[in-house]
């Protein structure tokens, strides 16, 4: 099963990525006339915002576009978009709607498949404001976490660079998943004495538990479970054997699985959709970047610390304006779908979902892929595409 290339080797030399950053922008930006940046409030997306206002405000209308969402917290994302447009001028405008809003499209139809994003009304939603304000282009932060957030399995890296102290800070920052950060940073510096396929299979086993276990796909019905299974499996060989062959240590397989397979969202519709961060020359360049340096004990909050490299991509001046803590909307985003309402004729007309399934007690974000693949389903079969083995 073909998968993404390796991770490469760090290159010392690497430190300052603010200048391929704006590259990048320029490059997402093109000669449109009018640009709008999806602004969630979070520093990814204020990162592409700040920085576009500073150097394309002058020359082109720039719009931030934003949905009001309350975090996990019960706390709205929009002030720190307001703080940090009322810190950079008059050259942007911003452009709120409530998260109870619904599009008046759909996200755009594609025959390669389902779009699988978080929350893709809201996207579609976001692209008919920035249409509405004149914009050709939509930016986005999306794929900087990946890319660039700080990760697990640094211990000896930030011991030999920051010393004892930095690690301290690194260790509490860092909160293991599925395992104590005690027993990670263990692993990840005995993983050297075992072989290199012994070592792929403890990485997978200390941070992607579930794919040890595959779990059954007990939604679908036969024969399309056990062609999952079956499919599954291939794809955990092949993660194994691309970490046994590429890479000799835990962290570099922890940013490889950051960032592979992470699905570059396509456009809702209307307009050309650029993520600055996940562009080619960027990227290449970012993976360059030593893993240790994309934590930073220096900075006085952990969520700054985690992403020490965006904030560097800041403009001067803007730190007094940033959120010191990340927000989490996973309520928003599970509770767009209620499991005990879920209809999927079209997936269970043609045999694909179990009738089962709908009757237990099914996991929130399998009923969101459930829907998402619902509806793709349904409009290509009203598009006339048939079913085939």
């Amino acid at each position: 099963m073909a998968v993404e290339a390796p991770w490469p080797a760090g290159d010392p030399r690497v430190r300052d990525l603010r200048a391929d950053f704006l590259a990048s922008l320029r490059r997402a930006v093109g000669d449109s006339e009018g640009v709008a940046v999806a602004t969630s409030g979070g520093l990814d997306s204020l990162a592409v915002l700040s920085n576009t206002v500073l150097e394309q405000g002058d020359q082109r209308r720039v719009t931030a576009v934003a949905i009001e969402m309350t975090d996990d917290r019960g706390q709205s994302n929009i002030p720190y978009v307001r703080r940090l447009l009322e810190g950079l001028g008059p050259r942007c405008d911003l452009r709120i709607v409530p998260f109870s809003q619904r599009p008046a499209g759909a996200p755009e139809w594609h025959p390669e498949g389902p779009r699988l994003d978080a929350l893709p009304e809201a996207n579609r939603l976001l692209v008919e404001v920035a249409h509405e304000a004149g914009a050709t282009v939509l930016l986005t932060g999306d794929g900087a976490d990946e890319l660039l957030g700080s990760g697990q399995y640094l211990t000896s890296a930030v011991l030999r660079s920051r010393g004892p102290r930095a690690l301290g800070a690194y260790w509490r920052d860092h909160r293991g998943e599925h395992h104590r950060t005690a027993k990670l940073e263990a692993v990840g510096l005995l993983a050297g004495l075992v072989g290199r396929r012994r070592r792929a299979m403890t990485y997978l086993a200390c941070s992607w538990p579930e794919l040890c276990r595959n779990p059954p796909h007990d939604f679908l019905a036969a024969p399309y479970r056990d062609i999952a299974d079956s499919w599954t499996n291939s794809w955990i060989r092949s993660l194994v054997e691309l970490h046994e062959q590429h890479h000799t240590s835990l962290a570099a397989m922890e940013a490889w699985s950051d960032l592979y397979p992470h699905q570059r969202l396509r456009t809702a519709g209307l307009m050309r959709n650029e993520d600055p961060f996940l562009d080619r020359e960027f990227s290449e360049r970012a993976k360059r970047l030593p893993l240790h340096r994309r934590y930073d004990p220096s900075h006085p909050h952990a969520y700054w610390r985690m992403k020490s490299q965006v904030i560097r991509l800041m403009p001067p001046g803007t730190l007094a304006v940033l959120p010191t803590a990340k927000q989490i909307f996973s309520r928003a985003i599970v509770d767009r779908v209620d499991p005990a309402e879920l209809e999927a004729k079209t997936l269970l007309d043609h045999g694909i979902l179990s009738h089962s399934a709908l009757r237990g007690g099914l996991d929130p974000m399998v009923a969101t892929r459930i829907v998402e693949v619902e509806q793709w389903l349904s409009t290509a079969v009203e598009r006339g595409y048939d079913l085939v083995d």
